[in-house]
C-alpha cells in the first residue's frame, strides 16, 4: 500500500461533510503479500509500501528498483499538489472512505499499468483502500507509467468523466511534467471537423491540452522546487527534468469545472454521484458536457476580452456545443 497520502488534514472552516464513495469488498481478489522496503528519502508524504501478487515470492521487484519508482512516485504527488494545485485523492469527497492508496506489482505483466477508480477492501487488505497496478518489471528511471497512473487516481477523485481524450490526454500530458518536454502544442481545432477528431482521440489528445495551457497561460511556469530536481534514480538521471510548463494555475479551475458538471450531469440523469456505471463514464455523448466545462473554466480564469486569437475563436467554435 502506498501509504504516503494516508493523513487527513481536516478542513479550513468546518463544513457539513460531503458524500462519500461507497467501499466495495472483493471477494475473489488476488491473494496480495506487502512486499518490504524501508524509504531512502523523505518527500512530506511518509513511507510508501508495495503490494505483489503472493504466487510471486520473490518479489517482482530489486530494492534499487523499488526505491525509484518510490523516488518516481513521491515527486509526481508533490507536482501535482504543489505546482498543480490539486487536491490529494483521499481528500476528495469520493474517496473519504478510503484510508491508503496501494500500489499493487504484478507478477503476471511486466510493463504497463492500471489506475482503478473505486474504494475497496479484499481478504488480504481488510482496510478500505484505492489502488494502482504496474507490471512488475516497470523501470521507472525510463518509464513515467508510475506518475501517469497517479494522475489517473487525481483524476478519479476530481471527475467521473473517463473519455479517452480526458482521461488518457491529460495523463499523457502530465508526463511532461516529469520528462521536460513541454511544448506549445499544435493549432487547437478551427472546426466542428478538427473538433470532433480531437475528441475520437485518447493518449494523442496531449497536444490539444499542451496548446489550449499554453494559449490559457503563456507566461508558462518554471516553479519546480529544487529539492526535486536535485534528486536522481540509481542511474544517475533526473527524477524530475527541469522545464518550464503551461497551465499549472488554470488546471485546478478546469478539473473543478469538470467536477461540476459531472455532479449535475448525474443529477440530471439521477444517476448516484460516483456510481455512474463504466459505459457512461466513458460516453462520447457527454462530450458537449465536458466542452461546456471547458468554456466555464476558460471564460472564468480568462475572460474574453483577454484571449489570443486562436484561443478566442476556439472559444467561439465551441460555444453554441454548451448549455451554458
Amino acid at each position: 500500500m502506498f501509504c504516503t497520502m494516508v493523513g487527513k488534514l481536516p478542513p479550513a472552516v468546518a463544513q457539513p461533510p460531503p458524500e462519500a464513495g461507497k467501499c466495495y469488498y472483493l471477494q475473489g481478489d488476488t491473494p496480495l503479500e506487502i512486499v518490504a522496503n524501508e524509504p531512502t528519502h523523505a518527500d512530506g508524504l511518509g513511507s510508501v509500501h508495495y503490494f505483489v501478487e503472493a504466487v510471486d515470492q520473490e518479489g517482482p521487484q530489486s530494492a534499487t528498483k523499488l526505491d525509484d519508482l518510490e523516488m518516481q512516485l513521491n515527486a509526481a504527488d508533490v507536482l501535482y499538489r504543489e505546482i498543480l494545485g490539486l487536491t490529494p485523492p483521499l481528500l476528495m469527497p469520493r474517496y473519504q472512505h478510503a484510508n491508503f492508496v496501494m500500489v499493487m506489482l504484478r507478477a503476471d505483466q511486466t510493463r504497463g499499468g492500471q489506475a482503478y477508480d473505486e474504494v475497496v477492501r479484499s481478504p488480504s487488505v481488510p482496510d478500505c483502500h484505492i489502488r494502482m497496478a504496474l507490471g512488475g518489471q516497470v523501470n521507472a528511471a525510463d518509464n513515467v507509467t508510475p506518475a501517469h497512473e497517479l494522475f489517473h487516481l487525481y483524476q478519479n477523485a476530481h471527475m467521473m468523466f473517463k473519455q479517452g481524450w480526458v482521461h488518457e490526454g491529460l495523463a499523457r500530458w502530465s508526463e511532461s511534467l516529469l520528462r521536460g518536454n513541454a511544448q506549445e502544442g499544435e493549432s487547437l481545432p478551427d472546426d466542428v471537423e478538427a473538433l470532433e477528431a480531437v475528441m475520437q482521440e485518447s493518449y494523442s489528445a496531449a497536444p490539444f491540452w499542451q496548446r489550449l495551457f499554453y494559449l490559457v497561460d503563456p507566461l508558462g511556469d518554471n516553479a519546480i522546487p529544487a529539492m526535486l530536481l536535485d534528486k536522481h534514480y540509481h542511474d544517475g538521471s533526473q527524477v524530475v527534468a527541469e522545464s518550464e510548463f503551461y497551465g499549472s494555475a488554470f488546471l485546478p479551475l478546469l478539473f473543478s469545472s469538470l467536477n461540476e458538471a459531472g455532479a449535475a450531469l448525474a443529477q440530471q440523469e439521477q444517476w448516484p454521484v460516483y456510481e455512474w456505471a463504466e459505459a457512461e463514464q466513458r460516453s462520447l455523448r457527454h462530450n458537449e458536457v465536458i466542452l461546456s466545462a471547458v468554456y466555464h473554466a476558460v471564460s472564468t480564469y480568462r475572460p474574453i476580452a483577454d484571449q489570443p486569437d486562436e484561443l478566442r475563436a476556439f472559444m467561439q467554435l465551441i460555444e453554441p456545443m454548451t448549455d451554458r
